[in-house]
């Protein structure tokens, strides 16, 4: 419309400039929590989640794979229930915010998920629910951070480690042995009676001598989370109990931009383009865009009319 040819260059800077200062902004935010104060309206349930993902940077030596972390936050009133034409339940999340970090290990994304957390009501929620995988550093983070927010082992994760053991035990071609162990450790997990698939285990366990290693792993996956898979209970009470939405995250606002054929970032840009495709996915975007004076993010020597330089 303006007949404006305006560089990849300048694109790409503009971008980087613009995502960056949105992971400055939030990284400000967290060093000085005590600081931050939430707009939002009381929620019932604020839940936390957080997953990471590897994204290829380039080195010296070549590509290497660093894992970008990223959190997400919403309460119960971003859930939106749909119907489809089909007669089919579907459960959108409305209003949900991220942030990541990569290369700058876990303390700083920490940090940032809490400030993230206080400013989307945290201290103002009924009750706190953190859905993760199980990992060691994010159940520090929440006895760090979230103390009093009930921790839950992503559903999705509990079911894929009995397949992935059931594999291991059976073949993976052996789909209705594998289907006739995994179901019933399954439909006591989901009705909140994690003891008893421990204890099958034990047995199992004690009784063979093959695969003593894949079964102990997963004894001991199920004892160290065990008091995060009362999923009756978490039914019952009404709260999500699988990590689907930050995973899904990770596919489009990560893996399809940053993942695709041939590609390598450097760190900061990689930072960069992940805040900035954030803040679009946080269905949040004219709002952002009309608050912002993009030309302080221009470099008028960036810019081209035609294919020559603005003097």
């Amino acid at each position: 419309m303006l007949n404006i040819d305006i560089s990849e260059t300048s694109l790409m800077n503009v971008s980087n400039r613009i995502g960056t200062r949105l992971y400055n902004t939030m990284d400000k935010k967290s060093r000085r929590p005590e600081q931050i104060q939430s707009n939002v309206p009381s929620a019932k349930v604020l839940y936390i989640q957080a997953d990471g993902a590897m994204t290829p940077i380039a080195m010296p030596g070549g590509v290497e794979y660093k894992e970008n972390k990223l959190g997400m936050v919403f309460s119960d009133n971003n859930i939106v229930h749909k119907t489809t034409k089909s007669g089919e339940e579907r459960v959108e999340i409305k209003g949900k915010h991220f942030v990541s970090s990569i290369g700058e290990g876990v303390e700083r994304f920490k940090k940032m998920l809490y400030a993230l957390a206080k400013e989307d009501g945290l201290h103002k929620a009924s009750q706190k629910v953190l859905i993760c995988d199980g990992a060691s550093w994010l159940s520090k983070m929440k006895d760090e951070y979230f103390p009093d927010a009930i921790q839950i082992l992503d559903w999705y994760h509990a079911v894929d480690h009995l397949w992935q053991t059931a594999h291991a035990l059976f073949g993976e071609n052996n789909i209705d042995k594998c289907k006739s162990w995994v179901e019933p450790q399954k439909e006591l997990l989901w009705n909140g009676k994690v003891d008893d698939v421990i204890t099958d285990l034990i047995k199992m366990g004690n009784g063979t001598k093959k695969n003593q290693t894949t079964i102990w792993q997963l004894h001991g996956y199920f004892v160290s989370n065990r008091n995060n898979m009362r999923y009756d209970e978490y039914r019952k009470a009404g709260y999500y109990i699988g990590s689907g939405s930050i995973e899904s995250a990770n596919k489009y606002i990560v893996a399809n931009r940053l993942k695709q054929a041939g590609m390598r970032w450097e760190i900061k840009n990689a930072n960069a383009m992940i805040w900035l495709r954030s803040k679009y996915f946080e269905d949040e975007w004219d709002e952002f865009w009309e608050s912002m004076n993009i030309a302080e993010y221009i470099d008028q020597q960036e810019l081209l009319w035609g294919n020559e330089k603005l003097a």
